[in-house]
């Protein structure tokens, strides 16, 4: 079952990083380019430690982070 959403990864993953070379492109031509970063660190489903430059990005880890949590937790139930 798992193995037909293979290929819907790997192309949710291409636009990702076509997404990020456009932003990053259109960044730069603006002239306008600010860097703002963040992380996550996970142990199993629960997220331990988390860190960001600005408010903004922390807010966007939570909210990634919780949806990580429920993808981790649909999909680890047995079908």
């Amino acid at each position: 079952m798992f193995e037909d959403l293979v290929p819907l990864g790997a192309v949710i993953i291409i636009i990702g990083f076509v997404i990020l070379l456009a932003g990053i492109v259109s960044q730069v031509q603006s002239g306008k380019s600010k860097v703002e970063g963040g992380g996550v660190i996970f142990i199993g489903p629960i997220p331990v430690f988390g860190a960001a430059t600005s408010k903004e990005v922390f807010y966007i880890l939570i909210a990634v982070s919780v949806i990580l949590i429920i993808a981790f937790l649909l999909l680890r139930r047995n079908f």
